[in-house]
């Protein structure tokens, strides 16, 4: 019993730092192709779904909150609560966008054994303004 625990504990470190690591480098590549003014959509939940138009304007971000709330969260914040949830979660799935590298999707589950604990993270509409 032990050693299948054992070698889940390396196989879950493994695929963690597979994770992390391409978490990483695509934070790089973002901020090598990062814009100056973009659009985008985001949506986001735990219990309550919130969305937002986000427009970027050389770095400044504008939102306009689609249902009432204030939460607001830029693509740098979700490359952060990504790595949060590769560092803390019991399993998170990644979704890059395929030109700009930054997480498209984001779904983690933080405790395998609570129910609703699942979060998500949603961006769409990315649109470069030129």
């Amino acid at each position: 019993m032990v050693i299948v625990f054992s070698f889940w504990g390396i196989g879950y470190q493994f695929f963690n730092g597979e994770t992390k690591q391409a978490l990483v480098r695509n934070f790089e590549l973002w901020k090598g192709k990062e814009p100056f003014s973009y659009s985008y959509k985001i949506d986001s939940g735990c219990m309550l779904v919130m969305s937002s138009n986000v427009l970027v304007v050389d770095g400044v971000a504008f939102y306009e909150h689609v249902n009432e709330h204030n939460f607001e969260i830029t693509i740098d914040d979700i490359f952060k609560k990504a790595l949060k949830g590769v560092t803390q979660a019991a399993s998170i799935e990644l979704k890059y966008h395929p030109n700009y590298f930054f997480p498209s999707s984001v779904k983690v589950d933080w405790n395998r054994d609570i129910y609703d604990d699942e979060c998500f993270y949603s961006v769409s509409n990315f649109k470069v303004i030129e």
